[in-house]
């Protein structure tokens, strides 16, 4: 993978102003980073290949280009964070769409739209009960260190149960989770055996 379009330390580092002094209460809020999805297809089938996409990285972006999401973390998702970071391959995940998604014209070709990114096991989780296509990429090792930091400052098992944004999300060990995601994305080809196969 290119170096110069991967996350660096940089990208990602914990804002100095977040590190309490002393007794003082840790900042709550850290700026979101700008990051763009990169997708890449795929044909696969032999004589009657069809094009399937997936997504191949996450990369820093520059904050007004029209591509661009906002990689935030949030107070109230110390739980998913948590969990993404113990599952023994912590993600950056993605919630992403086809034009036919949006448009509801079946076969609508163009390139996925990614509409959410997140840290969070939980939140990821939630997208996909709702049904939306989610993938994920390896979290760098440097932002997973990172994030390990926040939890620290933030994570606390005593206060469960959390409220929550949305409904509860199932959670799923990573085999399961990866599983889960091949899944959806075979229901959602237009091979043999998807939905948009005419064949189910």
């Amino acid at each position: 993978m290119d170096t110069e379009n991967t996350l660096s330390e940089h990208d990602y580092r914990l804002p100095r102003d977040t590190e309490p002094a002393g007794d003082a209460v840790p900042l709550h809020w850290v700026d979101a980073i700008p990051v763009r999805a990169r997708f890449v297809a795929e044909s696969v089938g032999g004589r009657w290949a069809i094009t399937q996409w997936r997504l191949a990285a996450v990369e820093p972006a520059e904050p007004e280009a029209p591509d661009t999401l906002p990689l935030e973390i949030f107070v109230d998702e110390a739980d998913g964070y948590y969990l993404n970071l113990s599952s023994g391959e912590p993600s950056i995940m993605v919630r992403w769409r086809l034009p036919e998604d949006i448009s509801g014209v079946i076969g609508e070709a163009g390139e996925p739209v990614a509409i959410a990114v997140t840290l969070s096991y939980d939140e990821a989780g939630r997208w996909m009960d709702g049904g939306e296509r989610v993938d994920r990429v390896p979290m760098p090792a440097k932002m997973a260190e990172w994030l390990a930091e926040y939890v620290k400052l933030h994570w606390k098992p005593e206060d469960k149960p959390r409220k929550r944004r949305g409904p509860k999300a199932s959670f799923m060990r990573r085999d399961e989770f990866a599983q889960l995601v091949e899944r959806e994305r075979q229901r959602f080809s237009p091979g043999p055996g998807g939905e948009g196969s005419g064949n189910g």
